[in-house]
């Protein structure tokens, strides 16, 4: 299978967290974000790739804004437990909340476990986020089951291993809703892989 780079990242950038940085002086105002998922926002501190990763997804998408989320981990391959999880998003404030609650969820879980998480627990995690947001709470879920399926094939799961253990329907709301989605595209390479053979 040939190695495609889907996290590609742009070269480093500098945050400043200014005030604006929290859509406070925006058109895009804080109305409608909960207090609990502000504060989270404020002071995440699962940002990034824990030590050792060796699991990654990506979903997201580009129409009508940009909104992404990369989640890293770092699996133990013996007891298959989500040791550490990391992330970095692009888009708005509900997504980088969504994104801190779920490493903060599934760390600690096993894989399958892990799978077990609902939009609905993130969204009580967070206080809820605004309706227009709600795409961030299937993302949350979308990447945690993307994440599962990096690890399992780097692990030299097959399509068919790979369907039982994350089994997807590619017509779908939740993978619709996922314009972009790291499983989807590892699901396909290994789709043509096994035409190729």
């Amino acid at each position: 299978m040939s190695e495609r780079d889907i996290y590609h990242e742009p070269p480093t950038r500098v945050l400043l967290r200014t005030a604006d940085a929290y859509q406070t002086e925006s058109m895009d105002e804080v109305e409608g974000y909960s207090d609990k998922l502000l504060s989270i926002v404020a002071d995440y501190r699962n940002g990034g790739r824990p030590e050792g990763m060796n699991a990654q997804a990506m979903v997201g998408k580009s129409k009508r804004g940009e909104v992404a989320f990369r989640l890293f981990a770092r699996v133990n391959p013996e007891t298959r437990v989500i040791e550490a999880a990391g992330f970095k998003t692009r888009g708005c404030l509900a997504m980088t909340g969504c994104a801190s609650v779920t490493c903060s969820l599934i760390e600690g879980r096993t894989l399958e476990e892990a799978l077990a998480l609902t939009a609905d627990e993130v969204r009580a995690a967070v206080d809820g986020v605004p309706a227009g947001k709600a795409n961030t709470l299937t993302f949350s879920v979308e990447a945690v089951r993307a994440l599962v399926g990096d690890f399992l094939v780097h692990e030299g799961a097959d399509l068919a291993a790979l369907d039982e253990a994350v089994p997807c329907s590619p017509y779908g709301v939740d993978c619709l809703m996922c314009e972009h989605c790291s499983l989807r595209d590892t699901r396909n390479d290994l789709l043509m892989k096994s035409l190729e053979d």
